[in-house]
């Protein structure tokens, strides 16, 4: 809609004026040296008609004289008969009657017509009298000034002997409201009134007794369940003719449009009261019921805006948001109504389904919520169910949680446009094309309706393909062997319940998360948590430990949403269930599910509001400010009557409240989503995109992200039992001692998938160091074949306790084939293998030693081991963990190099170079850490480094410089000591324990942004962490899945380093596993956020140049665009502009500074004002300069002698073909200006499609401008006149049809001289606002004021 509404109200304007005139100055009257202009011809002037009180005193020439059988009758022509309707047709009577006649006129009667004459010295400020002059001198009067008077002024009487009949203004005709038209309206509206108002009387006394009774038992629950909605529960219910309107407006125009105002009013106010009374409409006509007896229930969930980042707002922005606030809660806007029909089962059982949940009702509690089935949290309770459910207990269960299916609802085409369409935005943009259409302006408002539904065809079309994806992601069915009653039977996965027990089989989609009972599996888990490589599960335990999905039980657990890759039945084990089947007990099922809770949450999200969002509110409110001051002067400058001014008021603030404002802010996004997937970059949550741009921090996992996920196996350095000290280090892992190797090959998680080793990723490569091979029928719970040359023989893993973020260890318990001895081998971290191992076994360099290895980057894992007592396989299970791993004696350490990816030190470098610091959150150690930090230049050359570590959270940090290795007693003084760039040169470390105790004492929060590298964090840690710098910055979390996975969904920008093309862990999802893909997402992020605010910026400055001079010009001068150039302007100007800034690309690296995401930021007022104020400032001068130019004065525009009726005509004239180039070369000007901005998006010159547009355009309309009168600048209107105007100027006969000019110059052909003085002119203009844009918003004055005033709000070492 873009410009459009301006020209309406010029439209307006000029159909609802008889007369118009300039404030500031004589029309035609004075040439530009001062001198009264020269006189002209006007040809074919129509004479009033002279009236006298005797036909006799009429002028020999004007005498009527009429057939015989005929007279002359009182309306000035001969008849048979002068009955009465002719006698009151007399135009000396000015179409007045009665009382409203005046007395000395009621004798007049009419001589005949005087011919029309042509004037040949016509003066336009003195038309009457030159007029009176010329018609007298036709009708042989020769001295008028005595004798001939003016209706209503000079009266018949003493030397006066006729009056011309120059009738005044006719009475505007009104209405008294109490015609049958109006009667109808009250009728109507008036019953409809009152029908609601009784409803609304029997609604409250019928819903009394349900509201008290709601009210006792509200009071009376105090176990309301805590996922239950807030609800309200509801019954059921309780049954063109041409010229009528101009008929029904007393034939006035004007009180046509103020009929049309009035209705316009009345539907906006009705669309704007349905609107705020949406959430409330769909149940208003239903009365309110008891939760038992209720047809429906209407949830209402209160909207939780997130938001981005809080910062200090200023007064005004304060006062806003209290108001902005206060609206939302007095409009209900600050919760989301959602009303479901409540539905029965078979059996009876009543239950509603929200937001893909079943809600039953509670007998006991009279509430609805979720049901839940307690299974057990021990192993030994989960696996006491083994046996399945009975078909009568499934059939209970499936009524009280449903289906095991995420029904995804992806609506229609057209049903989707319909709910794009019923927002408040498309309401607006309808009410004002109706005022389009009413005004004759069809071609023009198809235009806008054209660009308003590829707008939202756009929007439509990506939010189906996003829900169809999400669809596909969330819905499955398939079938899979459960048993029942006893039997396995097959059975649908959308008929699972809590409590089944499934058969898990190679290549099934897992529809729910399960318990492993019995067998291994290894799982695909990529497109539920990112994790890249497959994962092994292992069975609970017989044992009564305590099942916890965080922690230990996560290896037991299938999640719904992965896919199975192999099993393996486990027929003899020590510890757990045995059979020829994997079986798992289904434990959630639906959106109860991990899975389902991401789903429910993408498609449910809170609202997220960011700077701009807040500032938003500012920029409406200076608009509409804005908009009632342009009104006033425009009235004043008009002035006009009070219809004309009310609609110019409501087109004024529609144009500059354009609804395009909140879609330009967001259009950059689309375009950065499109990019980001060619770079296999995947985003499931767009508007997260915006928040990217902004990204301050940036949170990385160590293994697999910084470094290869493989590691290299460099070594290792075994104990000698005898001396209790270290051997020497060697590189070749077969030449350790015998007990060493055993532990190698056999105290893993490895398993082997079709000749692929899948596992974590420490775990493979040491398997690949012991070079033994994986037996693929286990006679207990793996079977390894050690290599050929060591004669250690085959090595059966009688017991396994898997790896446990708490523990830091695992622990395996073997048969050795070869000797019938049963070993258990404990592996894990070396500060943790030290805490459990003899004393005596650890040598007294121990930590020394480990501490040098990690200093070199190696990671490094401790072994320590020991003999059974027994050799019967079956008494392994009669141990626990903690007393098969008590009295283990150190066997040495197992050491691994970590190696950087190939780009990670270009990506950090990259990173901190586009100001955003990086920061390490490991598991592993923090000398490692430190390390690998430093080799890819997170931590900087020559800074010193500070560790803080303690052995529990309840003790002291001690601080330690690692490269002195001297004990730091007060951290303070060391950071204190700051660098050239104003920062500290010294950079902190902390363990997991350390982290802890500064959490605790709420040191974090001063040290945070002083720590580069967190390691031994948990994941409970990460995610503590990552929120900790959500406080201060916007911070980004990349990982590859796993025990990333709760960091990512915590970050505000979560990127998943992930070979899955999408996965719901994250909003980000990089198939592409490299830093680097987080460069990217800035990269393409920050184009977007600056693409958007380059099309905020062309919209504002679209409407000021609108409501700017063009606006004034229209007004003061009463003349108007023609109708082709307004929709050159909106249809291909704008719209092509528009489309080409979206196509504009990143640029090649990240610049030092974020964009802008304030609108009122003083980068984007400085651009604004600047073009706006030159803009202004060049339109202005133009008009100085047309009022300065000789073939101009004395053939200005006159309203007088131009037909106002045709208002397309009324572009027929210099002053309008001045506003016309100016403001079409500032329109075409505004959508290259915010092209500049290479920080963020690629330079000017490469966006080609823009140039392209930009140079047709520029072309185009220079060539109406420079070129002589033409059949394209005629089509125009421009530049061009009537065939006889044209003729009589020496261009020649135009070949092409040419509508009549409505000037009486017949032209608006500009001098040919004028016109390459205009278009330098135009020219200027452009350059200036280019220059302002180069040289101050982007270029060194804007570098020189970044420099004395930086706007860095967040000052941290990079």
């Amino acid at each position: 809609m873009f410009g459009l509404l301006p020209r309406v109200v010029a439209v307006l304007a000029l159909l609802v004026t008889v007369s118009a005139f300039q404030l500031w100055h004589d029309v035609n009257r004075y040439d530009a040296h001062g001198n009264e202009c020269l006189y002209r011809e006007k040809s074919d002037v129509v004479c009033s008609r002279l009236c006298v009180t005797d036909l006799s005193s009429c002028p020999t020439s004007l005498q009527p004289s009429c057939p015989d059988n005929q007279s002359f009758c009182a309306d000035g022509e001969c008849h048979d008969e002068c009955t009465d309707d002719i006698q009151a047709q007399n135009p000396c009577h000015c179409s007045r009657s009665g009382s409203k006649l005046p007395s000395e006129a009621q004798n007049l009667v009419p001589c005949l017509t005087i011919p029309n004459v042509t004037i040949q010295q016509f003066h336009a400020w003195n038309s009457e009298e030159d007029i009176r002059i010329a018609c007298g001198a036709e009708a042989n009067i020769t001295d008028q000034s005595k004798t001939v008077g003016v209706w209503d002024k000079n009266w018949i009487g003493g030397d006066i002997e006729a009056v011309w009949a120059e009738c005044p203004a006719a009475p505007t005709p009104n209405y008294k409201y109490n015609e049958s038209y109006w009667i109808a309206t009250y009728a109507v509206n008036g019953a409809l009134a009152l029908l609601i108002l009784v409803w609304s009387v029997y609604k409250g006394f019928a819903e009394q007794s349900v509201r008290a009774a709601t009210l006792n038992k509200t009071s009376g629950a105090d176990n309301k369940h805590p996922d239950s909605p807030g609800t309200d529960y509801y019954g059921s219910l309780p049954g063109k003719y041409s010229g009528k309107l101009y008929s029904l407006a007393y034939g006035s125009d004007n009180l046509e449009l103020a009929t049309f105002l009035i209705l316009w009013g009345i539907s906006f106010i009705i669309l704007i009261v349905l609107y705020v009374l949406k959430p409330h409409l769909r149940n208003y006509f239903r009365l309110l019921a008891l939760p038992s007896k209720g047809k429906y229930v209407c949830v209402v969930r209160p909207l939780h805006e997130v938001k981005v980042i809080e910062e200090n707002t200023n007064w005004l922005q304060h006062y806003i948001n209290v108001f902005t606030g206060w609206l939302q809660v007095s409009l209900s806007r600050d919760k989301e109504y959602t009303t479901c029909p409540i539905e029965k089962t078979s059996e009876g059982r009543i239950y509603f389904t929200y937001q893909c949940t079943r809600y039953v009702f509670d007998e006991q509690t009279q509430q609805y919520a979720p049901y839940e089935f307690d299974l057990g949290t021990s192993h030994r309770r989960l696996i006491q169910q083994a046996d399945g459910l009975s078909g009568a207990e499934v059939a209970y269960r499936l009524e009280l949680v449903g289906p095991n299916f995420i029904e995804v609802k992806v609506p229609s085409i057209p049903a989707a446009f319909a709910r794009e369409f019923v927002s408040f935005f498309y309401l607006y943009q309808l009410i004002f094309l109706w005022a389009f259409y009413f005004y004759a302006y069809w071609q023009v408002g198809l235009v806008d309706t054209g660009v308003i539904l590829l707008s939202a065809t756009i929007k439509v079309v990506l939010r189906v393909q996003s829900e169809r994806r999400l669809k596909q992601m969330a819905e499955q069915e398939e079938t899979t062997p459960v048993k029942r009653d006893g039997e396995w039977l097959n059975v649908s996965t959308r008929d699972l319940v809590p409590g089944d027990v499934i058969e898990v089989t190679t290549g099934a989609h897992m529809s729910c998360d399960c318990v492993l009972l019995s067998g291994n599996a290894i799982m695909n888990e990529s497109s539920l948590t990112g994790e890249p490589l497959p994962i092994r599960k292992f069975p609970v335990r017989i044992d009564d430990s305590h099942y916890n999905v965080a922690e230990a039980g996560k290896m037991s657990t299938l999640f719904a949403g992965t896919v199975v890759s192999q099993v393996q039945p486990v027929t003899k084990s020590t510890d757990s269930l045995e059979s020829d089947r994997v079986l798992a007990l289904v434990r959630f099922t639906g959106t109860m599910s991990d899975k389902g809770q991401l789903v429910r949450r993408i498609l449910f999200p809170n609202p997220i509001s960011f700077i701009f969002n807040e500032q938003m509110r500012i920029v409406v409110c200076i608009l509409v400010l804005y908009s009632i001051f342009v009104m006033i002067m425009a009235t004043y400058l008009y002035k006009g009557n009070s219809v004309a001014i009310a609609f110019y008021g409501i087109f004024a603030i529609a144009q500059l409240l354009s609804p395009l404002l909140p879609a330009a802010l967001v259009i950059g996004q689309s375009v950065a989503a499109t990019r980001l997937r060619k770079k296999k970059i995947y985003c499931v949550d767009p508007q997260r995109i915006m928040t990217a741009g902004k990204v301050q921090v940036l949170c990385a996992d160590k293994t697999g992200t910084l470094t290869r996920d493989n590691l290299e196996h460099y070594g290792g350095r075994c104990i000698d039992p005898a001396t209790g000290k270290f051997i020497e280090f060697t590189s070749d892992l077969l030449a350790t001692d015998r007990l060493f190797q055993q532990a190698v090959a056999s105290c893993h998680a490895v398993a082997d998938l079709n000749g692929q080793l899948i596992g974590n990723p420490v775990d493979i490569e040491q398997f690949r160091a012991s070079k033994a091979t994986i037996d693929p029928q286990p006679e207990y719970l793996d079977a390894i074949q050690t290599a050929p040359d060591t004669n250690l023989g085959k090595i059966h893993v009688v017991r396994r306790f898997q790896f446990v973020h708490a523990r830091a260890s695992m622990s395996v318990v073997i048969l050795d084939e070869s000797t019938g001895k049963l070993h258990v081998f404990v592996k894990g971290s070396f500060e943790r293998l030290k805490a459990i191992s003899s004393a005596r076994s650890v040598p007294a360099d121990y930590d020394e030693a480990c501490a040098d290895l990690a200093r070199e980057g190696c990671y490094v894992l401790a072994f320590a081991h020991k003999t059974l007592d027994t050799a019967d396989p079956a008494r392994v299970g009669e141990f626990t963990q903690d007393e098969l791993e008590s009295g283990c004696d150190m066997l040495g350490l197992l050491v691994f190099k970590n190696m950087l990816k190939s780009d990670t030190a270009q990506a950090i470098a990259e990173l901190k170079h586009g100001s955003t610091r990086t920061v390490m959150i490991t598991g592993d150690t923090a000398l490692t850490g430190i390390v690998i930090a430093r080799q890819c230049g997170m931590i900087p050359e020559n800074t010193r480094v500070l560790l803080g570590e303690c052995k529990t959270p309840a003790d002291e940090i001690q601080w330690v410089d690692v490269d002195t290795r001297e004990p730091v007693a007060d951290i303070q003084p060391h950071l204190a000591e700051l660098g050239s760039d104003g920062f500290s040169t010294t950079e902190l470390a902390v363990g997991g324990a350390a982290f802890e105790r500064l959490c605790a004492t709420g040191e974090i929060d001063t040290l945070l942004f002083k720590i580069r590298v967190f390691a031994r964090m948990k994941p409970t840690h990460k995610v503590e962490c990552v929120e900790h710098h959500m406080k201060y910055a916007v911070t980004a979390m990349c990982g590859d899945g796993g025990n990333d996975s709760l960091a990512l969904r915590a970050a505000h920008v979560g990127i998943a380093l992930s070979d899955a093309e999408a996965s719901i862990v994250s909003p980000f999802s990089a198939s592409n596993r490299s830093v680097m893909s987080c460069v990217e997402l800035l990269r393409q992020s920050r184009a977007g956020l600056a693409t958007s605010f380059a099309n905020f910026t062309a919209l504002i400055c679209y409407g000021q140049v609108m409501s700017g001079m063009l606006k004034m010009a229209s007004f003061y001068f009463s003349i108007s665009l023609t109708e082709n150039l307004w929709m050159l302007i909106d249809g291909a100007i704008a719209t092509g502009m528009m489309l080409t800034i979206s196509l504009s690309g990143p640029a090649e690296r990240l610049a030092p500074s974020r964009p802008t995401s304030r609108i009122l930021g003083p980068q984007m007022l400085a651009s604004v004002g600047g073009i706006v104020l030159m803009n202004w400032l060049f339109s202005a001068m133009s008009y100085v300069w047309l009022f300065r130019q000789d073939w101009f004065r004395c053939n200005e525009h006159s309203a007088a002698e131009s037909e106002a009726t045709k208002w397309w005509l009324q572009g027929d004239n210099y002053e309008s073909s001045i506003m016309s180039f100016v403001s079409t070369f500032q329109f075409i000007n505004n959508g290259f200006v915010v092209n500049y901005g290479y920080l963020h998006r690629a330079k000017w010159y490469k966006n080609y499609a823009l140039l392209t547009v930009w140079a047709f355009l520029m072309a185009f309309v220079s060539y109406m401008l420079l070129a002589d009168p033409n059949q394209v600048g005629c089509a125009f209107r421009l530049n061009c006149g009537t065939s006889s105007a044209l003729e009589g100027l020496g261009y020649g006969t135009p070949t092409w049809k040419i509508e009549p000019y409505n000037s009486p110059l017949g032209h608006n052909v500009i001098p040919q001289a004028s016109r390459y003085k205009l278009w330098g002119y135009c020219l200027g203009n452009m350059a200036a606002t280019n220059l302002w844009q180069i040289f101050v918003i982007n270029g060194p004055v804007r570098r020189l004021l970044q420099k004395k005033k930086p706007l860095r709000r967040l000052k941290v070492k990079l």
